[in-house]
């Protein structure tokens, strides 16, 4: 159980700064980013930092790691101006509560979700990389979302703790596409990825036909599903943005159908030319599968 040591302000020198960075920091803690460092700096200089910044540590048996305040710190030791801050000190029993209290911080700037995966350690427990564990995560929240959006009322903590729960689906998912190039990229998006899920979790055997095809597309026929898929997915492209096919934007809704419809199409054992989204925002029927809205062609 957390609980809260002191809490107090503390009139922090650049040297003091400076020796709670060498010998106070998580390990697990995200990369310093500069640019935020630096415009931290400018603003000690100029006299408008607001003093009384809290920053964090939590005691752990005999270690006092900061959880918050890496780039507050770094700015100060960099501006050689002391800085009033008011420093919490928590106490933890475990190691997993010390990354639970880190990626709860969100004060200057926001933890990512691949942040708080990698204070926990949460990749390398379920066998993943930490880029898989994070388009994982992804996956599931967009599910949550009811394969229309990851964003929304989504819990970001309820989320992270149903990751373990697919851990083998995830792994299966990624062993599948192996060796798929380039286009494989697109397959671990969310849209994609989380009706793959879906159908490893429910479909194992059939999950794997699938996908592994999909990736590679070796030897199908004109009008095999899984080679009609593999031709949407080379035709589709995003880069941290909206979903683009051809010339025109379609949403993360329109991308998780048109893998369903292809997806049914295989399962049914029947043959397609082309997959037609009528209407991404109808609910996602995904066949073998407790996923069972309406169907489209």
């Amino acid at each position: 159980m957390i609980q809260i040591h002191s809490n107090k302000q503390v009139k922090v020198t650049p040297v003091v700064a400076g020796d709670w960075l060498q010998h106070n920091i998580f390990s697990r803690q995200r990369s310093m980013r500069p640019r935020h460092r630096d415009a931290l700096v400018q603003e000690i200089i100029a006299g408008r930092f607001i003093q009384g910044t809290q920053i964090h540590f939590v005691r752990f048996r005999n270690e006092q790691l900061l959880v918050n305040g890496q780039h507050t710190l770094s700015a100060i030791e960099k501006a050689g101006v002391p800085t009033t801050l008011t420093v919490l000190i928590s106490i933890a029993e475990s190691m997993d509560e010390v990354a639970e209290l880190y990626s709860r911080h969100d004060n200057h700037l926001s933890r990512s979700v691949m942040d708080s995966i990698k204070a926990r350690d949460l990749h390398n427990q379920i066998g993943m990389s930490l880029k898989q564990a994070t388009n994982v995560t992804a996956a599931l929240r967009f599910i949550q979302g009811g394969f229309r959006s990851s964003h929304g009322k989504v819990c970001q903590e309820d989320v992270l703790t149903a990751v373990k729960t697919w851990e083998e689906e995830g792994n299966a998912f990624f062993e599948a596409i192996q060796g798929g190039g380039n286009d494989a990229v697109l397959l671990t998006k969310a849209p994609v990825l989380s009706v793959g899920l879906v159908t490893f979790r429910h479909q194992e055997k059939k999950a794997q036909e699938f996908w592994r095809q999909v990736a590679l597309n070796d030897g199908l026929r004109s009008n095999d599903p899984r080679k009609i898929l593999h031709e949407f997915v080379d035709l589709t492209r995003t880069n941290r943005g909206p979903f683009i096919r051809g010339n025109k934007t379609v949403t993360p809704a329109y991308v998780a159908k048109a893998v369903a419809v292809a997806w049914n199409a295989f399962f049914s054992g029947n043959s397609i030319t082309r997959i037609n989204v009528v209407d991404p925002e109808r609910e996602i029927v995904i066949k073998g599968t407790p996923y069972k809205g309406q169907q489209e062609q």
